[in-house]
């Protein structure tokens, strides 16, 4: 299977550490979305991460590429095996504390007379409220077996700390003192973001 990323998508990185988390061999392929025409033909949004299936189908967005994945290693109970509502809620938070995190990123790297301070301090304030929420699960987060919630949380606070600010550890403790151990396991020390 192979994979079109991202060199720093959180996205990219939340797909690549359940498959190593899994022991699924993905190919990598790095692509810049701007240039890589030939995604529209798998993925008519021309967004990373596309997953390329061993027979020929793509699979995209990052949430269901993730669960494409986890299905295919059950047993591994990456995503529990009923509907868990407070499950999906935290990962829908996750994942909606990364697209704020993408979204402030790209807002800073407009042009100056383009960029908006007003939307930047709105997607700090998202980030900052959210991480400060997924404190209140830490109990759930921080305990237990690799699982999706968990490794969207990792990647996620790691992405924080990349683009952003470590600052968000002064409403979140406990997974501040979680994320010690989780920037050390194997699966996030291959996909470590590379400033650019």
């Amino acid at each position: 299977m192979r994979l079109y990323t991202g060199p720093t998508t959180p996205f990219g990185r939340m797909v690549e550490v359940l498959a190593i988390e899994a022991g699924i061999t993905l190919e990598r392929e790095v692509v810049a979305v701007t240039d890589a025409a030939f995604l529209d033909d798998l993925n008519p949004l021309r967004l990373i991460p596309t997953l390329l299936a061993s027979d020929g189908t793509a699979i995209f967005d990052s949430r269901v590429i993730c669960r494409y994945l986890a299905a295919l290693r059950p047993e591994l109970g990456l995503y529990p095996p009923r509907d868990d509502w407070a499950f999906e809620t935290r990962l829908a938070l996750i994942t909606g504390i990364m697209d704020a995190g993408v979204a402030r990123q790209g807002e800073r790297l407009r042009p100056e007379g383009m960029r908006s301070e007003q939307a930047i301090a709105v997607l700090e304030r998202q980030i900052l409220n959210g991480i400060a929420r997924l404190e209140q699960d830490a109990g759930e987060i921080c305990a237990g077996p690799p699982r999706m919630d968990r490794i969207a949380a990792a990647v996620l606070l790691a992405y924080t700390d990349f683009r952003f600010t470590r600052d968000w550890r002064e409403t979140a403790p406990r997974l501040s003192e979680w994320m010690e151990t989780q920037v050390l396991l194997p699966s996030m020390l291959q996909t470590a973001f590379v400033a650019r």
